[in-house]
């Protein structure tokens, strides 16, 4: 694996001078302020996660105005195809199995034009490779400077939050508000509680939350296969109050259901969650996320984001959506070789499908006749 030189010139086009780095360092600071002035800002661009989230090698691009940070980017580094022809792969930080949302450069807003000029350049340097970013903001500046090469788009249920929690709550549906009320009542009854895991309980609950993760969803969901990466993450994150669990707990103390959300700015998001999935805990999921929310609303939070995903349950608790894209190109011979082949192969996988389908409904019609029996019939 190649990393790009850590050190580059100011030039007549950019009067910044751009840095390629592993880790932030002692520009931890400066890069989570920088994240903080965002319009959209994104707790997988905070440091907590850049830092631990990466699979492959991390290549943070750093960009100064003198010794001012003033933005950036987050990326990992592999390589993709057959060995002989293998070819350098740019993602975002922690993207596959981890899922990062509403990703994006950051910058200073007087040097936004000069960091994405710096940025693009970056991506399309001399070489071959892939550039393959998925969970971009749709409205922001790298998937709208890479629009044409636009390849999937997904929405991301969110909504605001009111000062009351009840003003929420009421809003949601029927069936979901008499989930919680019933579900809650026979709870308080049981001494089933609500508890905010503290700071130095946070690597007993995340591996709680694997252990139920998995329990409720097990091969339905390919989160556990980034674990490490992402409880190196949490941990950092939980450091600073970036990242909370919420844990339902019976009155013999066994959790029965927990949910990790992130804190960014004004916005809360949920991440990742489970339960126990016998029949007298069924609810337990719709009372956590009822009573996160609740606290939620009384510590002043703006929003609540469910990120990506078209999850029934989001519906839910959300009454609004942003968009997701992922884009991807190739830049040099082998990198653009390589994604023809890659839309190629696409094309062909969506016509066999296309086909099977048609087959299928062919013979769900039953079986075919000669054109002298459906003559025949024509006739009678």
């Amino acid at each position: 694996m190649t990393i790009p030189p850590t050190l580059t010139r100011s030039t007549t086009r950019s009067p910044l001078r751009l840095e390629i780095r592993y880790q932030l360092g002692a520009l931890e600071s400066a890069w989570d302020a920088l994240v903080d002035q965002q319009n959209l800002s994104s707790p997988f661009l905070a440091s907590w996660w850049i830092n631990n989230a990466a699979e492959g090698t991390p290549a943070l691009l750093c960009c100064f105005a003198g010794s001012e940070l003033v933005g950036g980017a987050a990326f990992q580094i592999d390589t993709v195809g057959p060995r002989p022809f293998a070819v350098e792969r740019v993602r975002c930080v922690g993207q596959g199995t981890l899922a990062p949302d509403h990703l994006d450069l950051i910058a200073q807003s007087d040097h936004a034009t000069e960091v994405l000029d710096l940025v693009l350049r970056w991506l399309q340097r001399p070489g071959s490779r892939v550039v393959d970013l998925d969970g971009l903001s749709a409205t922001g500046a790298l998937a709208q400077s890479l629009s044409s090469h636009e390849i999937a788009r997904m929405a991301a249920p969110w909504t605001k939050l009111p000062a009351d929690s009840a003003e929420y709550l009421a809003a949601r549906a029927g069936q979901v508000r008499s989930t919680i009320s019933r579900t809650r009542k026979r709870f308080v009854r049981e001494g089933v509680y609500l508890r905010r895991v503290p700071t130095d309980d946070m690597p007993s609950a995340l591996d709680r939350l694997a252990e139920l993760h998995d329990s409720r969803w097990s091969e339905e969901s390919s989160f556990l296969d980034g674990w490490k990466r992402f409880r190196a993450a949490a941990v950092a994150g939980a450091a600073s109050e970036s990242v909370i669990i919420h844990e339902l707990v019976s009155a013999e103390g066994d959790v029965i259901a927990t949910e990790l959300d992130l804190l960014c700015g004004n916005s809360l998001a949920f991440y990742q969650a489970g339960r126990r999935t016998e029949r007298e805990w069924r609810g337990s999921g719709s009372v956590l996320r009822a009573d996160i929310l609740q606290w939620a609303c009384s510590q002043g939070f703006a929003e609540y984001d469910l990120l990506r995903g078209d999850e029934s349950y989001k519906a839910d608790w959300s009454d609004t959506k942003r968009q997701v894209v992922r884009c991807r190109m190739g830049v040099g011979p082998r990198g653009v070789s390589l994604i023809q082949a890659a839309r190629a192969q696409h094309i062909l996988r969506v016509g066999a499908t296309r086909c099977e389908a048609m087959a299928k409904e062919l013979i769900s019609r039953g079986p075919l006749k000669s054109r002298h029996e459906v003559h025949s019939e024509q006739s009678d």
